[in-house]
């Protein structure tokens, strides 16, 4: 015998394709109408699109069992669900992958979603983030914007050096500003004023007062 002659299994069942209609869905089979009878059948696993009652689907019979392998046709609605059995992976290892939408794109999880990347890039006319708790951990972070607001409760900022520069600072305190500082240096170009109803500066050892002029009273 030539080794490189495959004989061919008798045994094999003769199969056919025909085209039907869906008539009911259910969770592990399809009620599909072949014409001459209704019969129950699965979809194929590279059936990737759930077929709807209505739809008119291509069905592969091999003897007892009937399989679709492709929805044909929908005449009500086409709205399309692709349906995978288990986990997928989607790869275009020489390309990119591009989804387009003329209306919305909803991601939804049950657990984790992570987004990996070299560099991600957004942009949108207005976003909005609603989360229970929100960690962000970055070596540099540079904003830009025209406008900030920020409303909270309580607001800790604990960092080794802070470095402000403003054209005006307006601070509205309503009750107690406190202060715990180990050193105090105030370099004022021009004028220091302050008013206030008491005051009382209390020093444990000398005080200086130094001026070319001192007005008291």
């Amino acid at each position: 015998m030539n080794p490189n002659v495959i004989p061919i299994n008798g045994s094999q069942e003769e199969c056919n394709v025909v085209r039907a209609s869906v008539k009911a869905v259910s969770k592990n089979s399809l009620m599909v109408d072949i014409g001459a009878a209704v019969i129950n059948a699965r979809t194929a696993f590279s059936c990737l699109v759930e077929p709807m009652a209505g739809d008119t689907v291509l069905i592969n019979r091999s003897g007892k069992d009937y399989y679709v392998l492709a929805v044909l046709e929908r005449e009500q609605q086409q709205d399309m669900t692709l349906a995978f059995p288990a986990s997928v992976k989607m790869t275009a290892s020489e390309g990119r992958i591009d989804f387009i939408a003329a209306k919305d794109i909803n991601l939804s999880s049950t657990a984790n979603t992570r987004l990996i990347s070299k560099n991600i890039s957004m942009t949108s006319a207005a976003m909005e983030i609603c989360t229970a708790s929100f960690t962000a951990h970055a070596s540099q972070v540079e904003t830009h914007s025209q406008s900030v607001k920020l409303y909270a409760d309580l607001l800790s900022t604990v960092t080794e050096k802070i470095i402000q520069k403003t054209g005006m600072l307006v601070r509205w305190v309503e009750t107690v500003e406190t202060l715990s500082i180990g050193n105090l240096i105030q370099n004022v170009r021009r004028n220091y004023t302050s008013h206030s109803n008491q005051a009382v500066i209390t020093a444990r050892k000398d005080m200086r007062i130094d001026g070319e002029r001192i007005h008291m009273g």
